[in-house]
């Protein structure tokens, strides 16, 4: 268990690394869009439609890696007075009860809407934008099961960790 949990966490990470390159390139985009807008009056569907893109990726992607780094937004008031062993068994419920469904309905409820995107092959309906909507719509999916992966090295962390407070 420990292998899995170790194999799934280092994924994430790669992909942790990946979101941070493409932040930079995010970035150096929004700096030459306006570049190109405002001191040589080019605009670009595309250009913009790409950086929509790479924060779409960014946010999405990053949910799974935020989740690893325990960056993630919870509460801490109540688990704050719990024991180790308690923190725990609350984050075992919570992991069973709504991440892990949370991934599942993720997964779900996007599959129609990106089988029905690749059918068509999806483009932008701006036009000049780029013509990987498809692509785009295929992250929702992707999101929840680097979600489902994710928890389930958590889950497997926190049991391994409430069994040895025993």
């Amino acid at each position: 268990m420990k292998s899995t949990q170790e194999l799934i966490d280092n994924f994430i990470e790669r992909i942790g690394y990946l979101i941070g390159f493409m932040v930079v390139i995010m970035v150096f985009l929004v700096i030459l869009t306006l570049f190109l807008r405002y001191f040589l009056n080019i605009g670009s569907v595309a250009l913009q439609e790409s950086i929509m893109y790479l924060h779409a990726i960014f946010f999405m992607f990053g949910i799974s890696f935020a989740i690893k780094e325990n960056a993630h937004v919870k509460i801490d008031i109540l688990s704050n007075k719990f024991s180790a062993r308690r923190k725990n068994l609350v984050f075992i419920m919570g992991i069973i009860f709504f991440m892990i469904p949370f991934a599942l309905f993720v997964i779900f409820i996007s599959t129609d809407m990106v089988i029905n995107s690749w059918s068509v092959m999806e483009q932008s309906s701006e036009a000049g934008g780029l013509n990987l909507v498809y692509l785009l719509k295929s992250i929702i999916p992707l999101t929840g099961l680097l979600i489902f992966f994710q928890s389930i090295s958590e889950l497997i962390k926190n049991i391994t960790s409430f069994l040895n407070e025993y």
